[in-house]
């Protein structure tokens, strides 16, 4: 079920209030229902977008239907709306509502980040179901594309457009000496391997000077075409009166428990996490995945009146599909990115997808 809040008034919610409906939130509101809590999600749209294949859906490599679902398909209770102030088992909506909870997990997710660079607003970006609907339908069969960023998001587009547009002129910008600088040197070669295999101009090293609305000046020379923003994301917390880090992700404790307070969970890529080691984890969807299960479960624990479990957290790896049967993959201190090998990434990314989905919402939500 799906409903709006009504402006000004104040509301409790029975057990366990998630907030976001992105992996984080899925996965925290799967969890907590598994549990035995009522579970209601509170999301500005009401709708999962699927991250880890929006870029193949903005080139063209894959259907729309893979960009997003309601929210509703996964059987939660679903509130239309937008928090702005955080506290303690309550949230504050954009519309002065306010909802408290008997336990709350906050998985507000992150949004694109637009550095200064001169005409910056004319670059199209890639974070939403949203924005890659507008890429594709920006994108010309046979016109061009500079993609500026070379991480995971720019490299997955890049293919995506050369592999679903051939007669395309596809470019990809790196401020970096390789593409993918944070993870292995072969995997960053294999990348541009198979990138310039389909005709792409890999510019690493390379400065945007300005962007216009056709255009795009990279170390003074003008590039004809569409730009796309992938050049990063920052977690969605200006306003909340919460600990930060210097990332400007929320200080949660060992149960996920944002700092100072006793019924609210943090989770994803809005949250501080770390190994059992103390080490920090990237903002990925395999970590708001699991970091979403044990919030879910502790929110759970919480709303029922037993105590919370400190959570374990990992990262397994890297699992990226460059779109026409191509990959890269780190799992295990391999990188599987040689010719070949690059086959396998493809199949690892769609069975990881096709995990978190029954993890969320079990047969049932397997149906795109």
């Amino acid at each position: 079920m799906t409903s709006r809040t009504r402006p000004g008034r104040t509301e409790h919610i029975d057990g366990v209030l998630v907030v976001g409906g992105g992996y984080a939130g899925l996965h925290a509101a799967s969890a907590a229902a598994d549990a035995g809590a009522d579970v209601t999600v509170l999301d500005p749209n009401g709708r999962h977008d699927f991250v880890t294949r929006l870029a193949a859906v903005a080139g063209g490599a894959a259907p729309r239907s893979d960009g997003s679902r309601e929210l509703g398909a996964f059987d939660h209770r679903v509130v239309i709306g937008s928090a702005t102030h955080l506290a303690d088992g309550e949230v504050i909506l954009q519309d002065g509502t306010r909802l408290a909870a008997d336990a709350i997990v906050f998985c507000a997710g992150a949004g694109v980040t637009l550095p200064p660079i001169d005409g910056i607003e004319h670059a199209l970006p890639l974070r939403t179901s949203e924005h890659a609907e507008a890429i594709r339908e920006r994108l010309d069969p046979d016109g061009a594309v500079t993609v500026i960023g070379g991480g995971a998001t720019g490299v997955q587009l890049a293919g995506a457009v050369s592999a679903s547009r051939a007669a395309s002129t596809v470019r990809i910008v790196e401020m970096e000496s390789r593409l993918l600088p944070t993870m292995r040197p072969e995997s960053s070669d294999g990348a541009a391997r198979i990138l310039r295999d389909r005709g792409v101009d890999v510019m690493v090293g390379a400065t945007v000077d300005r962007i216009g609305a056709d255009h795009v000046v990279v170390d003074g020379e003008e590039l004809p075409g569409v730009a796309v923003w992938a050049g990063g994301f920052a977690p969605r917390t200006e306003g909340l009166d919460v600990e930060l880090n210097g990332a400007g992700q929320i200080v949660v404790d060992e149960f996920l428990r944002i700092s100072g307070m006793s019924r609210t969970f943090a989770a994803g890529d809005v949250a501080e996490h770390h190994t059992t080691d103390g080490d920090p984890l990237p903002m990925s969807a395999q970590v708001a995945v699991q970091a979403g299960d044990a919030a879910g479960e502790n929110a759970a624990r919480v709303a029922g009146g037993s105590e919370p479990e400190p959570a374990s957290l990992s990262h397994q790896g890297w699992v990226l599909d460059l779109s026409g049967q191509r990959g890269i993959a780190e799992i295990g201190g391999f990188s599987l990115s040689g010719p070949f090998a690059d086959l396998i990434p493809p199949f690892l990314h769609e069975a990881i997808d096709l995990k978190s989905l029954f993890g969320a919402g079990g047969f049932s939500a397997l149906t795109f």
